[in-house]
């Protein structure tokens, strides 16, 4: 007699949800993805993958596609503001770890784990509503009026979870008082960068300034400037 496989329903189409596809299905598990957005866009800013994640995305087997898109900073490295001074370094070569440690744009990564999931898999521009159990089944409703039904349902739909929300109910974050300005431009911009290595942080003296984090190769820069305090 044949074993039904186990049929799990993904909420959220990100990179927790790639991720997640991409792995289930390595061990034979029936998966679908939901995701409320109608087309996958090109958005957010750097990410840095550190090597154990790295390690993941090579099983998965997206390791070479991420690296062709991505830099590798020797260390993560901290600055003085002002002078450059370097005020603390820890080396992560690869030789060390047994896997990179990169920074890349998390488009990037998005797109190469989508790739390891077909696509009559993926299907978008279902935003979820409700989540109806059963002893051995769950069904789910979207707002288009559809439904589909699954064995379980991890919820990948990030920090405005709908899934979480039907579970627990309403829940808001909670503001720590930190706030990251992100942008991307030309490396050229950083008078050819020559100041600093990729992945450095260039620390203020002020709680109300806290960091500079700048991540590059030969084309591009990702800036993150971080500030602590409400605003």
């Amino acid at each position: 007699m044949a074993v039904q496989k186990l049929s799990i329903a993904i909420v959220g189409a990100g990179i927790g949800g790639m991720t997640a596809a991409a792995t289930l299905r390595q061990i034979g598990v029936d998966v679908r993805v939901y995701e409320q957005a109608p087309r996958f866009g090109r958005i957010g800013a750097g990410i840095q993958m550190m090597p154990n994640s790295m390690k993941v995305l090579r099983r998965i087997g997206v390791e070479k596609k991420v690296i062709h898109t991505s830099f590798k900073p020797y260390s993560h490295l901290n600055r003085e503001w002002d002078t450059g001074k370097i005020m603390r370094e820890l080396p992560m070569p690869e030789s060390l770890f047994g896997a990179p440690y990169l920074c890349m744009h998390r488009a990037d990564l998005h797109e190469a784990l989508a790739a390891e999931v077909p696509r009559e898999i993926i299907h978008l521009d279902k935003k979820l509503v409700g989540l109806e159990q059963t002893a051995d089944q769950v069904t789910l409703v979207f707002a288009d009026g559809t439904r589909a039904q699954a064995d379980a349902v991890i919820g990948a739909d990030g920090v405005h979870s709908v899934v979480r929300e039907l579970i627990i109910g309403p829940d808001e974050p909670i503001h720590k008082g930190r706030i990251a300005y992100r942008a991307i431009f030309p490396s050229a911009l950083l008078n050819g960068g020559k100041h600093a290595p990729p992945g450095a942080r260039q620390v203020g003296p002020r709680p109300s300034h806290r960091h500079l984090l700048h991540e590059r190769d030969a084309h591009r820069a990702l800036l993150r400037y971080q500030r602590a305090g409400t605003c």
